[in-house]
């Protein structure tokens, strides 16, 4: 029978990666997220022409349901 053992490199549960000190999930309520998109979507407002009224009725669109969504859970 083999034996397993915890090794000092091992990661521990609260240490894991999406949630960890430097995980994306420490990241996600962060203000800085929105400038990100908004410059995301600022990008994509000045290089794609063709796709400028999409982005634009996404945008609306997930902002309201987004809202709406913010209401019901608050």
């Amino acid at each position: 029978m083999i034996k397993v053992t915890k090794h000092a490199s091992d990661a521990g549960p609260k240490h894991v990666v999406p949630f960890g000190p430097y995980g994306a999930g420490q990241w996600t309520a962060h203000p800085i997220g929105l400038f990100i998109v908004l410059g995301f979507m600022a990008m994509g407002l000045a290089a794609m022409p063709e796709t400028r009224w999409l982005l634009l009725i996404s945008a609306a669109g997930g902002a309201i349901l987004g809202f709406f969504l913010w209401l019901r859970h608050r």
